[in-house]
């Protein structure tokens, strides 16, 4: 009896999803309102008010999703390994944002929608800076610096250069991120922990 409920939470979501990516095909996200969002997909005003309070709600819940695959990539990797392959890490990047190229340029060309973006990237920062703050013998508020400074420019210039990579190749920013990469590495190395066995 209670796989059905979740079911019809979960067909409602993906009805959600699909017709607010069609609406914003058409349109800037500031211009989408509730209404048309219900009846584009098929759902009461009432029933997406029983998931969400706000549009901002539903972006912020699909931002997040989209965003904890990011989340894991970077847990998964050591950006500070000398091994680490700099083209293959930021080629599946690529990937996971081709999958809503269009939305993720329309998003990042609104002031609200935007707002709602950086929000979502600055509270997956908070929980991938727990996965490595113990990596380093350093004081957290400290690496906190380094962390965001480096989090937040990676994330943000690739953002970026995929919303317009005009005559900047994807190797070439990959070389541009690789070298600046490399300089941070220098500064936090003396203080990273030895790997346990």
């Amino acid at each position: 009896m209670q796989k059905k409920p979740d079911r019809r939470i979960k067909k409602t979501k993906v009805s959600l999803y699909n017709a607010f990516y069609d609406l914003l095909k058409k349109k800037d996200y500031s211009d989408i309102t509730v209404k048309e969002l219900a009846e584009e997909a098929d759902i009461t005003r009432k029933t997406f008010y029983l998931h969400y309070n706000t549009l901002d709600d539903l972006l912020r819940e699909f931002l997040t999703d989209r965003y904890s695959h990011i989340q894991k990539l970077l847990n998964e990797v050591d950006l500070f390994s000398e091994d680490f392959n700099y083209m293959e890490f930021f080629t599946h990047f690529k990937e996971l944002f081709e999958n809503h190229q269009d939305l993720f340029k329309k998003i990042m060309g609104d002031q609200n929608s935007r707002y709602v973006m950086q929000r979502v990237m600055e509270e997956n920062e908070i929980k991938a800076f727990e996965c490595v703050k113990n990596r380093f013998d350093m004081k957290p508020e400290i690496l906190h610096i380094y962390f965001r400074y480096y989090t937040r420019g990676i994330t943000g210039t690739f953002m970026e250069w995929f919303a317009d990579p005009g005559t900047l190749s994807m190797e070439e920013f990959v070389d541009t991120i690789k070298s600046i990469n490399l300089q941070m590495r220098q500064a936090l190395l003396p203080y990273r922990k030895k790997q346990q066995p």
